[in-house]
C-alpha cells in the first residue's frame, strides 16, 4: 500500500522519502499564471511573488483536478502499488476530497483506493502520513489504519496566529470587518481548527503575546500527555525558532519538526503567519 498526500500537508523531505510517501501538487494561481506546488513554484519563489502583488494578480488556490489525481495514480500503479490511501486537506476548505474520490471512481478495477479527510492540512497532514506508513511497514492492514487515523484527527490541536489580514480576508479565513477592526487596534488574531475549518479564538495584541497565547491555548488541550508537536511558519523562521524554544520545556514531546507552511496553506493565511500543531499519542 503506497501513501499520497496533497500539497497543502506538510512533511519533512527526508521522511516523505524514508517512508515512500508520494505527494501530489496544488494549483497556485498569481493572476492568470499558473504554478504547480512543490514543482514549478518553490517557497522562495513564492515569498518572491508576493512581493510584487496587487488585486489584478493576487495569489489564490484551486484544488487538483480529478484528472490531476487520475494521473498520479496512474503513475503510483505504474510503480508496482496497487492500493493507495490518499490523505487529504480538510473537505471544508477545499475541494480535493471529491476530486480524489472522483478520480478513484474513475479507476474502478484498476487498484484498490482509499480516501481520508484529514479535517486539517500542513502539518497533521503529514504525521498522518507517517503513522500510516509506519503501520504498513508492521503489516497492519486499512481497518487498522483507519482507526488510527481517525483517532489522530480526533485530537488534534491546532492553533495559529496570522500577520497579514489582507490574505486571510481575500482567502475567506475571517470576515472583512472583523479584519478592519483588527488593524485599526491593531490586534494579531488567534485561530483554531475545529471540525475541519479556522475559528477565530481571540486576539493580542503584540506577536510576543500572540506566541505565548498559542502555546497556552495548546498546552491546555493537551497537557503533559505524550505529543507529536509541529511548529509552523510562512516564511518566518525566527518566530518559528521563539515559538519552538518556548514550546519545548512544556509539553511531553515526542516528535517535532519545524516546517515553513506549505504553499497551498501560506496563499490563504499570508505571510508571517505561525502555528503550533499537537497530536496526543
Amino acid at each position: 500500500m503506497r501513501i499520497l498526500i496533497d500539497e497543502a500537508g506538510d512533511i519533512p523531505a527526508e521522511l516523505a522519502k524514508q517512508y515512500n510517501i508520494a505527494t501530489l501538487p496544488i494549483n497556485i494561481m498569481f493572476g492568470t499564471t499558473e504554478y504547480l506546488s512543490g514543482v514549478t513554484i518553490d517557497h522562495a519563489s513564492f515569498y518572491e511573488l508576493t512581493q510584487k502583488v496587487d488585486n489584478s494578480n493576487f495569489p489564490k488556490t484551486s484544488q487538483p483536478t480529478p484528472y490531476q489525481f487520475v494521473e498520479r495514480y496512474k503513475q503510483i500503479i505504474a510503480e508496482g502499488d496497487n492500493e493507495i490511501l490518499t490523505i487529504v486537506v480538510s473537505e471544508k476548505l477545499s475541494g480535493t476530497y471529491a476530486s480524489a474520490i472522483q478520480a478513484a471512481k474513475e479507476l474502478e478495477g484498476q487498484g484498490t483506493f482509499h480516501v481520508f479527510n484529514s479535517k486539517a492540512g500542513s502539518a497533521v497532514q503529514g504525521y498522518m502520513a507517517i503513522e500510516a506508513a509506519r503501520m504498513i511497514q508492521a503489516g497492519a492492514g486499512i481497518e487498522g489504519i483507519m482507526t488510527k487515523l481517525e483517532k489522530m484527527r480526533d485530537e488534534m490541536v491546532v492553533i495559529l496566529t496570522i500577520d497579514s489580514l489582507e490574505y486571510a480576508v481575500r482567502g475567506g479565513r475571517v470576515s472583512s470587518l472583523k479584519s478592519v477592526m483588527a488593524s485599526l487596534l491593531n490586534l494579531k488574531p488567534i485561530l483554531r481548527l475545529e471540525d475541519g475549518v479556522f475559528a477565530e479564538a481571540g486576539r493580542v495584541r503584540t506577536r510576543q503575546k500572540a506566541l505565548a497565547k498559542i502555546v497556552e491555548m495548546v498546552h491546555q488541550q493537551v497537557g503533559d500527555r505524550p505529543a507529536r508537536i509541529a511548529i509552523l511558519h510562512a516564511n518566518a523562521p525566527d518566530h518559528a525558532q521563539k515559538l519552538r524554544q518556548m514550546s519545548e520545556d512544556l509539553f511531553n514531546q515526542t516528535d517535532l519538526f519545524i516546517s515553513d507552511l506549505s504553499i497551498a496553506v501560506a496563499v490563504n493565511l499570508g505571510p508571517g503567519a505561525l502555528g503550533l500543531v499537537a497530536i496526543p499519542e
